[in-house]
């Protein structure tokens, strides 16, 4: 089963509008709706996968399937730019815009500063997608705050739910220049 979170939906659709409105990418081809819709196919094949490979029986996109849309959204817009090879990188930016905007319609980066204070002391979370949703379950215990977070995002419960949850509010602080992280053996880890 495979249950799609409204944040992870909002961000594909803002991937979509963010393209719509970039100097970078022809806007006389257009960015067709066919854009969003590949993205959400490409997060939810790749959430599956890393379910069957953990063999769980349930799933959830997270922040960590969004590395995978580089395939459905090349070929699908056109980049303004005689740079070889500007389409990824161009893709990735507005990914992490996408993300940004959306956690910040979500959550006052001040609402984690209990959270930013335990990293400060030296937590240490490693998010990927070869880790399973239930690891994400038992790190929510260590990070002051993030349960409540995770409700606000109906996301306390169940594990996949968790885990694409607490991806997304990781990644949130680190694009707001809360947190630190780094890209270690396919894996992110987020620290201070």
């Amino acid at each position: 089963m495979i249950t799609v979170p409204q944040y992870m939906k909002e961000i594909i659709t803002e991937i979509t509008y963010l393209a719509r409105r970039s100097p970078d990418i022809n806007q006389r081809s257009g960015v067709s709706v066919r854009v969003s819709i590949a993205n959400y196919e490409t997060t939810m094949s790749n959430s599956l996968r890393r379910a069957i490979v953990q063999g769980e029986k349930a799933c959830a996109p997270r922040i960590s399937d969004l590395g995978a849309i580089v395939a459905s959204t090349t070929g699908k817009i056109e980049v303004d730019s005689i740079e070889e090879g500007r389409e990824p990188k161009l893709i990735e930016e507005l990914t992490k815009k996408a993300v940004s905007n959306v956690f910040g319609r979500y959550f006052n980066v001040h609402d984690f500063e209990p959270l930013i204070a335990q990293f400060d002391e030296g937590l240490v979370i490693d998010t990927g997608s070869d880790i399973p949703s239930k690891s994400y379950v038992s790190n929510v215990k260590k990070m002051e705050g993030l349960a409540e977070a995770l409700k606000r995002l109906d996301s306390s419960s169940p594990a996949e739910k968790v885990a694409a949850g607490t991806e997304f509010i990781l990644e949130g602080l680190h694009l707001n220049r809360r947190l630190n992280r780094d890209k270690v053996e396919g894996r992110f880890r987020y620290r201070n």
